[in-house]
Parts: C-alpha cells; structure tokens; sequence
C-alpha cells in the first residue's frame, strides 16, 4: 500500500517568510504549490507604476492598430520603424524595453531565492507551477521543480500539472509567462490542457487556473475556469484537482468521483475587496490501494507564527465526506470550507 502526505499550497504571492516557516517547521512526504509564485516583478512601486502605464499605451497601439502582438513585440516594431512614429511613443518603446529587462532579472532573482529556500529547509521533494503573475519556471532556477505541462509518479500516485490563467496580468512582461492555450474557433473548444491531461491520465491534477464551474467564480462576473479541465474531470474522473488563482472561491468541493480543492491564497494579496492577508494552505492524506482514497483534509491558516486549524474533511472508500470545524472564526472568514 503507498501512501502519501502532501503540503498543498497555492498563491504564494512573493510571501517567502511566511512560507520558509512552514516548510522549515513541517514534515510531508511532498510539498505542492500551483502557482503565482512572486507577486511584483519590481522591488519599488514606482518602477511597477511606470510599468504598467506603458503597459497600457502600447495596448492602447496594439487595439487602434488591430495588431496580434504584445506589448514587447509591439515596442521592438516602433523601434524598428522609427520614422514612423513621434517623439513620445519612442521614448516609451525605449522605456519598456528598460523595464522589461529590469523585472526579467528581478523575477529570476526571486526565483532563485526560491530555490534556495527549498534545498535548505524542505525534507522533501517539492514539485511548483507557474501562475498568471510568473514567467516560465523553464527559464529559472526552479526549472527541475517545474510541472508545466509533465508528469511525476510519487510514491505510486501519478501528478500532472499544467500552470498559467488565460489572463493578462498588469505588470507581469507577457513574453515571459506561460500561454494558457485554449480558446474557441468557430464554436470548437480547442483545449491544450485538456488535450495533455487526456494523454497522462493522471490520479492528480496541479492546476493553477481551476476547472469551470469548480471554484472559480469571481463576484459580479460569475465562473472564469477552464472548460478543457472540467470536460476532464467530467470524462476521465481523477481522484484530485488542485488548482488556485481565484481566491474567493476557495473550498473544497466533490463532482462526480473526484474532489477539487482551492485552499485560497497563501500570500498576501489585493482585492477589489481591499487587502487579503491570506496565510491558508491543506494537509491532505492519500492511500493507494486498489484505487486511490483521500483519506483526510486539513485546512490550516498561518497568521504571524501561529498555525490555525480550521477544519478537517474525512473521506470513506466511496467518497462520502464528513467535515469537523475546529475554529469557527476562521471558517467564516474563509466562507467556509466543505461545499
């Protein structure tokens, strides 16, 4: 019979401190995280601000131009056609392309810290993916823990990941980030991530963005996941999706044969609701047998360096879940858990 014990995390959000703690003051057989790994690709606002103003001048190009470009691709071509544009929108070619360079060399640095927190204080492996706020972990330090788009087989139970949102992320270089490939052309869905999946059929999927319809409504705009994923889940029915990205719709929730789970976001982070301290993450409990059985859930947060224990799901051979809470405060700030 394996066995195993995994830490899941998701939105870590640049809180390394918070997650240093963990990881030096925990034991697991696997450490898990899905994503938005960093936060800002700039270590002052100003230089984020000046970012993302030409961020948007050039998408501003990019949309009376009907162009197909990124913002990068758009600065290269003024550049390149000098003569045909004014004084102003050279300079801000010229300034993009300072500041792109610039968060590059931040977002690797960051990910090197990353690294190195993980080869001195984790007991054990720890597999990542890149989130909408992260460049391709390929290009970084973190390149052997990267699943975007592979596969692990760990103490038996086979992990596939797919990484990225299929969103522009204000202040991130689009050039570095993952594609999120999936879209509609002439009402066919053409779905990478469900293409990939199809093809490893792995136990447990390592998601970023959720499926649709699977913790992933947003207030006032309704469900933003991935259709590619939930035709998955629905078709082939793995044991566990661990996913992020929307953090107000976190919980866990059972769909058919398989459980998705969305602690909320670890690090702290800014809302339309103001800002989220966050600090949640799962403990979660596997045996593989015959099948695969998620025995047991737990949701902790971690506020300063008391780790709260907010609830606990059990689960029997055919998935029937029962849910203990354990600090009443904290599971109504997170709205609750088991849905």
């Amino acid at each position: 019979m394996n066995q195993l014990e995994i830490l899941y995390f998701t939105d870590v959000h640049d809180d390394l401190k918070q997650l240093r703690y963990i990881v030096q003051n925990s034991k697991a057989d696997l450490y898990l995280i899905s994503g938005d790994l960093i936060y800002k690709a700039f270590y002052t606002e100003e230089k984020l601000y000046n970012f993302v103003e030409l961020q948007d001048r050039l998408y501003s190009y990019i949309t009376k131009n009907k162009l197909n470009v990124t913002p990068k691709q758009a600065a290269l071509d003024i550049l390149e056609k000098s003569e045909n544009f004014d004084k102003d929108a050279l300079i801000d070619a010229v300034e993009y392309n300072i500041l792109f360079k610039i968060a590059s060399t931040n977002m690797r640095e960051k990910y090197q810290t990353l690294n190195d927190l993980f080869v001195k204080y984790a007991k054990a492996p720890v597999i990542c993916l890149p989130g909408n706020y992260d460049m391709n972990l390929q290009h970084t330090a973190l390149r052997d823990l990267d699943l975007h788009k592979k596969s692990r087989i760990i103490n038996g139970l086979k992990i596939s990941g797919y990484g990225g949102a299929p969103i522009v992320t204000s202040g991130i270089p689009e050039n570095l980030s993952v594609h999120f490939n999936e879209y509609r052309k002439n009402d066919i869905l053409y779905s990478e991530p469900f293409e990939f999946m199809k093809s490893e059929k792995p136990d447990i999927l390592l998601v970023h963005n959720p499926a649709y319809a699977t913790l992933d409504k947003i207030s006032g705009y309704g469900s933003v996941g991935s259709f590619g994923l939930r035709e998955y889940i629905d078709d082939f029915h793995p044991s566990l999706v661990l996913s992020g990205h929307v953090h107000e719709d976190c919980g866990l929730l059972k769909t058919g044969k398989t459980l998705c789970l969305n602690p909320s976001n670890f690090g702290g982070v800014d809302s339309v609701e103001g800002y989220s301290q966050g600090g949640y993450f799962c403990r979660i409990e596997i045996q593989k047998k015959e099948k695969i059985l998620i025995n047991k859930i737990d949701y902790y947060r971690l506020i300063g360096r008391e780790i709260k224990h907010i609830a606990v799901v059990t689960a029997d051979e055919n998935l029937n879940l029962k849910q203990k809470i354990l600090n009443e405060k904290e599971i109504n700030k997170a709205g609750g858990f088991l849905r």
